[in-house]
């Protein structure tokens, strides 16, 4: 399989999973996949092809003071706190609810 077959395959899945209303370790147990595959493939598709916004502008501040702390996001009235060991699949649902504000 080429890379852009698999790339164009994990677009797919990756358009299913957002479909289907399941977590991230839901989906990969449904479908038989690694989770650790499913991660890698939503990072790098994510950075190859941007979630669609409405254009409209908004602020987001990010507070990284301590290092050894939690990690600190402001946008608009939300507040969220992203501590070590955090689930990506939860933040990544959060973040997409927020933007579709």
């Amino acid at each position: 399989m080429t890379r852009d077959q698999l790339t164009e395959l994990w677009q797919k899945r990756m358009n299913d999973f957002e479909k289907s209303g399941l977590t991230g370790l839901q989906w990969c147990g449904a479908h038989n996949i690694k989770i650790s595959q499913f991660r890698y493939w939503r990072r790098k598709l994510h950075l190859t092809h941007p979630i669609q916004s409405s254009g409209r502008w908004t602020s987001l501040l990010i507070e990284d003071e301590r290092k050894d702390g939690p990690l600190l996001i402001h946008f608009g009235q939300a507040r969220i706190e992203v501590h070590s060991g955090f689930n990506p699949d939860l933040l990544a649902d959060v973040v997409r609810v927020l933007c579709s504000l």
